[in-house]
C-alpha cells in the first residue's frame, strides 16, 4: 500500500503551485489547477532517467480542492474538466459498445472496465459509466463553474461542488442533505468497509477564512481555504503464510479478515469449528495519515486558522493531539519568513515535515521563486530549434541548478527544529509505507542539466539539422536581428509576431494551446487569441531575448502595459482562458486608467461579467467590442476604433464569420508592420474569408489535420493542411503560416504540392509555426525555407502521442460530406 504527495508545479514565470495527493486506494486529489496544470501531468512521464515519478493521468483525478478563486488556482480547471469529461465519455461509449458486442473489449475498454471495478464510475440514470468529479473550494466556486456555461457544456459529466466549510466524512455518511452529495452507492461502499486495504482514501476537511484585500483603493473580501486530509488507521499487511497455516479457506474470508472482522469456519482436517481473529493473520498496523495544506496569503488568515479547535487539536501540547505527517505551505515568501509564521510552524512539533511552495503575489516573487519552466519537453524543443536558427527560434534561458537541499529553506538558514523541504516540480513525498516516509530523492534531481543539453546538441548536430540550417540561412538575408533593443528612429521597433501556442485543444507537452502576440511598429501590441498559458509563454519568450541593459521586470511591465487589444476568434476554451491572468496582471499595472480593448464574440463578455464577481480585481480593466459588429470593419467614428488606430497604428480591422462553432470569426488587420494580416481562427475553409482578405501579406491559417484526414476535419469543423493552402491560393496571399496543429499527429505536417482538386498550388512561402517562433516581415521567407532543416529534428516516424481516428467518426464524416452544401448555411463559406 502506497500514498504520497506529488508536487506538479511551483511558482514561476509560467506556472503556479499545484500538487497531487495520492491516497492508499489510488484515488487522487488535485490541490489547485492553474494554467498549464494538464501539461504538467503529461510531463510526469517524460522527464528522463533523472526523474522517476511514474506516469500521471489527469483523468484519474476524482477530487479538486481550490484554495482561492484567482487565476493562479483555477485558470486550468475548465480545460481539465473538458479533457476529463471527453476522455470519460469516450471510454464510457467504448464500454457500452463492448457490452453490446458480447463483452469483447480492446485495451481502452479494459481500462474502463477496471475503473468501474475499482469504484471510480457511477451509474446514475442516463449516465452509465460516467465518473464523478468532486470540487471543493471557497465561496464563489459555484459561481465560477456556472459562468463556464457560456462557452462549454458537458451535461453528462457529474460534478459535485462544495463551498466554504466542508467535511467529506459527514457528507459521505449521508448525514448531510445536499444536492451535491457524493452518490450513495459509492458512499455505502466506503461506510461498509472503512478500513479495507483496497478502500482507504483521504477524507477532507476545509478551513475557510475570510480576509480583505485592496485593489485600486477599493477593499474586497475573499475567502482563503486550507485543508486537512486524513485516513482511518492503516491495517497491517495480510500474512498469507499465516492464513495457510491456519487452513483458512481462500475467498471472502480473506477480505473479512483484512477489514478487521473475525471469521469462523470448519477445519477441513478435524471437522472442528474454528474462529480466527484479524490479529492472527495481520501484521501490526499504524495510525492514519494526517496532511495539512495551508493557504495563508496574509498573516490575518494564519491568525484566523490558529483560533480553530481543529487546528488547536494538532498541537502536541494538547491532550487530544494528532500529529501531522506533513504540512504543505502555499504562502508568500514574505509571510512565511515572519517570526509569527515560523513560530506557528514550530508549534506542530518536531515530527511534522514542512513542504514549502511559495505563492507569487508579484512578478518579483515569480522571478525570485524560479524562472525555469516546468514544461521541460517544450523547453527542450525550443533549444533544439534554436540550434537551427537562433533569430527565428531564440534559445530559452535556463538555469542549471543543483539538487534540492533537504532540511533547509531557500536561503539555506536553519529555522529551529522545523523540518523544511523546498518543493520542486515533480518531487514526490512518500507517506506510505511508513518505512520510506519522506522525500523520494530520485525526484529532487534537477530537471535541467548541462549534460542533458550537451547530449541534446549532439543529437541535433548528428541529425544534420544544424548544418542544413546554416546553409539555408547563409543563402538568405535574415534582416534585422530579433532582440528587444532593435528600435526605429521613432523610438518604437520594427514589429514582430510571436507564437505563444500552436497546438489544438487537446493538451500536449510539446505545444501550448493557441495564442499569438503581434507587436506593432510603435512598440505596442495585441494578442490574437489568448489560450491558457499565453502570458507565461510570453514572459519566457521576452526573457530569451532580453537586452543586457534591461531587467525582466522592467521589460515585462512595459510589454504588458503595451498590449492594447485582444482578439478572440471564437468561444472555445483553448482560445481565451489566458484572459484571466492577462486581465489580473493588467489590473496590477493600472489597466483601469487605460483599459484594454477586447474584440470577441458575445459569449466572452457574458462570461467575464460573471467572473469579475469572483475576481473583482479585473473590473473596469477592459472595453468590450462585439465581433459581430466588426463584419463591415470598424469605422473611424466607432467608439473605440480611433483608440485602436491611434495606439496600434492599424488602418482597418474587420471580422469575417466562419464555420466552426456558433460565433466564430476570422479577422483581417491592415496597417501592421507585415502589411495586411489575415487570421482564420478555427474553421472550415471559407471562400468568403478568402475574398475579403484578398492580397493578404500574411495569412495565418489553422491546419489542424494532415492531408488525408478530410473526413475528420469535416466532422470537427477544422481544416487540413491542403485546405489551408487552397485558401491561401484563392486569397492570393503572399505568404502562409500554418498553426493549430492537432496534438495527436506529427510535429511537422507534410506539405502537398497539389491542392484538393489535384491542381498545382501557387508557390508562396509556407511557414510551419512553433511555440516561441518570432517572425518579422523580412524573415518570413527564411522561416519557410528552413522547414527541411526543422524536419530533420522531427522525422516522419516520430509520431509521439498520436491517436488513431475513430472509424465511427470517419463514417459520420463521410455521410456529412456527401450532402452538398452542408456547411454553406448563411453564406459563411
Amino acid at each position: 500500500m502506497t500514498s504520497s504527495i506529488r508536487i506538479l508545479t511551483t511558482s514561476g514565470l509560467d506556472s503556479n503551485p499545484s500538487l497531487l495527493l495520492v491516497s492508499p486506494n489510488g484515488s487522487k486529489t488535485l490541490i489547485n489547477c492553474g494554467e498549464g496544470c494538464q501539461r504538467a501531468f503529461l510531463e510526469s512521464s517524460s522527464l528522463g532517467p533523472n526523474i522517476n515519478v511514474g506516469s500521471l493521468r489527469v483523468s484519474s483525478v476524482n477530487r479538486v480542492c481550490l484554495t482561492h478563486t484567482s487565476h493562479d488556482a483555477l485558470g486550468g480547471l475548465p480545460g481539465m474538466i473538458l479533457t476529463t469529461a471527453d476522455v470519460a465519455e469516450s471510454a464510457a461509449k467504448n464500454f457500452q459498445q463492448s457490452q453490446a458486442n458480447g463483452g469483447k473489449i480492446n485495451g481502452q475498454q479494459q481500462r474502463q472496465k477496471s475503473l468501474k471495478r475499482n469504484g471510480s464510475l457511477v451509474s446514475d440514470e442516463g449516465n452509465e459509466g460516467m465518473p464523478d468529479l468532486e470540487i471543493v473550494g471557497p465561496i464563489g466556486t459555484k459561481s465560477f463553474l456556472h459562468s463556464l456555461r457560456h462557452f462549454m457544456r458537458r451535461d453528462r459529466f457529474n460534478i459535485h461542488v462544495h463551498e466554504g466549510d466542508f467535511d467529506s466524512s459527514i457528507c459521505s455518511n449521508g448525514n448531510e442533505s445536499s444536492a451535491n452529495q457524493v452518490p450513495k452507492k459509492k458512499a455505502k461502499k466506503n461506510k461498509l468497509n472503512p478500513s479495507s486495504n483496497d478502500d482507504i482514501g483521504f477524507t477532507v476537511r476545509s478551513i475557510p477564512i475570510d480576509y480583505t484585500f485592496d485593489v485600486h483603493n477599493e477593499s474586497f473580501t475573499k475567502q482563503a481555504v486550507s485543508y486537512i486530509f486524513t485516513t482511518p488507521p492503516i491495517p497491517g499487511k495480510f500474512l498469507i503464510e499465516k492464513a495457510n497455516e491456519l487452513k483458512i479457506p481462500r475467498g471472502p474470508m480473506y477480505s473479512q479478515l483484512k477489514s478487521g472482522k473475525s471469521v469462523t469456519f470448519t477445519d477441513p482436517v478435524t471437522n472442528e469449528e474454528r474462529t480466527v481473529t484479524p490479529e492472527q493473520v495481520l501484521a501490526e498496523g499504524s495510525g492514519g495519515i494526517f496532511v495539512a495544506v495551508l493557504y495563508c496569503p496574509k498573516l490575518d488568515v494564519m491568525n484566523g486558522i490558529q483560533q480553530l479547535d481543529l487546528i488547536k487539536s494538532l498541537n502536541p501540547d494538547t491532550t487530544t493531539t494528532v500529529e501531522l505527517d506533513a504540512v504543505v505551505h502555499l504562502t508568500p515568501k514574505a509571510v512565511f519568513e515572519t517570526n509569527e509564521y515560523q513560530a506557528w510552524c514550530m508549534s506542530f512539533g518536531p515530527r511534522t515535515e514542512h513542504i514549502i511552495l511559495h505563492v507569487a503575489e508579484t512578478l518579483e516573487d515569480r522571478i525570485s521563486d524560479g524562472t525555469n519552466s516546468p514544461f521541460v519537453s517544450a523547453m527542450r524543443g525550443a533549444v533544439r530549434r534554436s540550434l537551427v536558427n537562433n533569430e527565428l527560434f531564440p534559445k530559452p534561458k535556463l538555469e542549471f541548478v543543483g539538487e534540492t537541499e533537504i532540511g533547509q529553506n531557500e536561503n539555506g538558514k536553519d529555522i529551529g527544529t522545523i523540518k523544511t523541504i523546498a518543493g520542486c516540480p515533480m518531487m514526490e513525498y512518500v507517506l506510505l509505507p511508513r518505512s520510506r516516509q519522506g522525500v523520494n530523492e530520485l525526484t529532487t534531481k534537477p530537471i535541467y542539466t548541462e549534460d542533458d543539453f550537451i547530449s541534446l546538441k549532439k543529437h541535433v548536430s548528428e541529425s544534420g539539422a544544424i548544418d542544413l540550417g546554416k546553409e539555408i540561412t547563409a543563402a538568405e538575408t535574415t534582416g534585422t536581428k530579433l532582440d528587444s533593443s532593435d528600435t526605429n528612429e521613432n523610438g518604437g521597433d520594427n514589429g514582430e509576431l510571436i507564437f505563444t501556442g500552436t497546438g489544438s485543444a487537446v493538451p500536449c507537452k510539446h505545444r501550448n494551446v493557441t495564442g499569438m502576440y503581434l507587436r506593432m511598429q510603435n512598440g505596442n501590441g495585441m494578442l490574437l487569441d489568448v489560450g491558457e498559458g499565453t502570458v507565461g509563454q510570453l514572459l519566457q519568450s521576452w526573457r530569451s531575448t532580453l537586452s543586457p541593459t534591461t531587467t525582466l521586470i522592467d521589460e515585462y511591465r512595459r510589454r504588458i502595459k503595451g498590449i492594447k487589444a485582444v482578439w478572440i476568434s471564437h468561444p472555445h476554451a483553448d482560445h481565451h482562458l489566458g484572459l484571466l491572468r492577462l486581465l489580473s496582471e493588467k489590473s496590477l499595472l493600472g489597466a483601469r486608467e487605460n483599459p484594454i480593448v477586447i474584440m470577441a464574440p458575445p459569449n466572452m463578455f457574458a462570461f467575464l461579467s460573471e467572473y469579475q464577481n469572483v475576481a473583482p480585481e479585473i473590473k473596469q480593466t477592459y472595453i468590450a467590442v462585439d465581433a459581430r459588429e466588426m463584419k463591415d470593419g470598424l469605422s473611424t467614428d466607432h467608439i473605440v476604433a480611433r483608440r485602436l488606430f491611434d495606439q496600434l497604428g492599424l488602418t482597418s480591422c474587420a471580422s469575417v464569420p466562419v464555420a466552426h462553432c456558433p460565433n466564430s470569426f476570422a479577422i483581417i488587420l491592415d496597417g501592421t508592420s507585415f502589411g495586411r494580416i489575415a487570421y482564420s481562427g478555427d474553421c472550415r475553409p471559407s471562400n468568403r474569408f478568402a475574398a475579403a482578405a484578398r492580397g493578404a501579406d500574411v495569412l495565418i491559417h489553422e491546419a489542424t489535420f494532415e492531408d488525408g484526414m478530410e473526413e475528420e476535419a469535416v466532422l470537427k469543423r477544422h481544416s487540413t493542411v491542403g485546405e489551408a493552402m487552397d485558401i491561401a491560393t484563392a486569397m492570393q496571399a503572399k505568404s502562409l503560416v500554418l498553426t493549430h496543429f492537432s496534438q495527436r499527429y506529427p510535429k511537422i505536417p507534410r506539405l502537398s504540392p497539389k491542392g484538393r482538386n489535384d491542381q498545382p498550388i501557387k508557390a508562396i512561402p509556407i511557414v510551419i509555426a512553433f511555440d516561441f517562433m518570432r517572425l518579422r516581415k523580412d524573415s518570413v521567407l527564411l522561416a519557410s525555407k528552413l522547414t527541411p532543416a526543422l524536419r530533420l529534428l522531427y522525422p516522419d516516424g516520430d509520431r509521439d502521442g498520436e491517436i488513431e481516428g475513430d472509424d465511427a467518426n470517419n463514417a459520420e464524416a463521410r455521410d456529412l460530406m456527401s450532402v452538398p452544401g452542408v456547411f454553406a448555411a448563411k453564406g459563411i463559406l
